[in-house]
């Protein structure tokens, strides 16, 4: 299940990057601004992974989540 999450999670967030839509869809795979949500894809993949590195895709899928949402 790890890393079929890790692989959405990758898949995803390379077309998110690609395409600017940004963050109303990476809460919907889990991230949020106090981290991955339990149960959902963002933390299958990071139970998978493990220590994420630091410039992953799922680095900034997090980093995306986090940001305040400004106008």
């Amino acid at each position: 299940m790890g890393l079929l999450c890790y692989t959405a999670v990758t898949v995803a967030g390379a077309a998110i990057a690609a395409t600017g839509v940004g963050a109303p869809l990476v809460g919907l795979m889990g991230f949020s601004a106090a981290g991955p949500v339990a149960g959902t894809l963002a933390a299958g993949a990071q139970a998978y992974v493990g220590n994420v590195a630091a410039g992953s895709i799922f680095a900034g899928l997090q980093a995306l989540a986090m940001a305040p949402c400004t106008p």
